[in-house]
């Protein structure tokens, strides 16, 4: 794993953004906000639309969406 400051980022993306793509995990800090720079696995591709039509009800989607829309919106740790 490698760390480097924002600013250290911005000069290198591009041998940081290489070394994301070759597996190692890239660390970006600024003051006290740490974010990674981390290549996704293979299988990580999102379902093309209507992948899960034949799954759910209209009924059942909107209650699912009647749901989801009541959760409080809080940024992900």
């Amino acid at each position: 794993m490698k760390t480097v400051t924002f600013d250290q980022a911005r000069n290198e993306f591009q041998q940081l953004f290489q070394l994301a793509a070759e597996g190692e995990t890239v660390v970006i800090q600024r003051n006290h906000q740490r974010v990674a720079l981390q290549r996704l696995a293979d299988g990580s591709q999102m379902a093309p639309p209507g992948y899960f039509a034949e799954d759910y009800s209209r009924e059942e989607v909107a209650e699912l969406n009647a749901v989801a829309s009541q959760a409080p919106q809080a940024p992900l740790p």
